[in-house]
């Protein structure tokens, strides 16, 4: 599955950045359900100190398979993919929203109301004629999301927190002179170009993919850390 989003990512730039919207949105939905039934016996996944109810799953699972059946449709994703798969992935992405909540909550990240203001502003889904539109931002909340403003930007501040804390990590990384040289070769298997702007530009992509896989690298195994140090629970039965 990652190869295959790491191929059309580079294939066909659309398709990635319509995953990143689903990724955002299944943090925003999962967010804005945070806690709500944590004094209930249906708690199904616990991540530390935070809790997921089984009601929370459900909803996460439904928008989840919604979203990758719209993909599909759309023709984004092309391998079916089984229930079981979709509730494990529904799963994975709740304790990993949690542990990358509580690793930005450790970093002392915070996010303005100014950042959170401009950031609601600019979402694409908000704008009518490339200007914020209040009544068209109440309406997607309340046809898509089935928030109120006040729900959607508290669960939005949350995403856009562990957002930070990803940058963070992505960019406490830097190439080393083996990496630099495993450009210059990626470099020197490019046809030479015909002019040198294209050459610069050339050995910038080159730069920026060595870049791009290391940070990559160094998320993951950060996020693995976050998981080996935190204890995790989980009742398969009430899946």
């Amino acid at each position: 599955m990652l190869k295959v989003i790491r191929e059309s990512a580079i294939e066909r730039p659309w398709f990635y950045r319509t995953l990143m919207f689903l990724i955002a949105a299944i943090f925003v939905v999962t967010m804005g359900w945070w806690g709500f039934e944590e004094n209930k016996e249906d708690i199904i996944v616990r991540v530390g100190d935070d809790k997921v109810s089984r009601s929370e799953y459900l909803q996460t699972y439904q928008f989840l398979t919604e979203r990758y059946r719209y993909l599909k449709q759309e023709g984004a994703i092309t391998a079916d993919i089984s229930e079981d798969q979709l509730k494990q992935q529904t799963i994975d992405q709740l304790i990993e929203s949690r542990l990358w909540m509580q690793a930005a909550r450790e970093m002392g990240v915070v996010v303005t109301a100014n950042e959170l203001r401009d950031a609601i502003m600019k979402h694409p889904d908000f704008q009518h004629n490339g200007k914020f539109d209040p009544v068209q931002y109440k309406q997607v909340l309340a046809r898509y999301h089935h928030k109120t403003p006040e729900q959607f930007e508290a669960s939005y501040k949350a995403f856009l927190m562990q957002e930070k804390a990803r940058m963070l990590v992505r960019e406490s990384v830097a190439p080393t002179a083996d990496e630099l040289a495993m450009a210059q070769v990626i470099l020197a298997s490019q046809p030479t170009p015909a002019v040198p702007m294209q050459d610069s530009a050339q050995t910038e992509r080159a730069l920026r993919a060595v870049m791009n896989q290391k940070q990559q690298r160094a998320l993951m195994a950060y996020q693995e850390g976050l998981r080996a140090g935190t204890p995790i629970s989980v009742r398969r039965e009430l899946m």
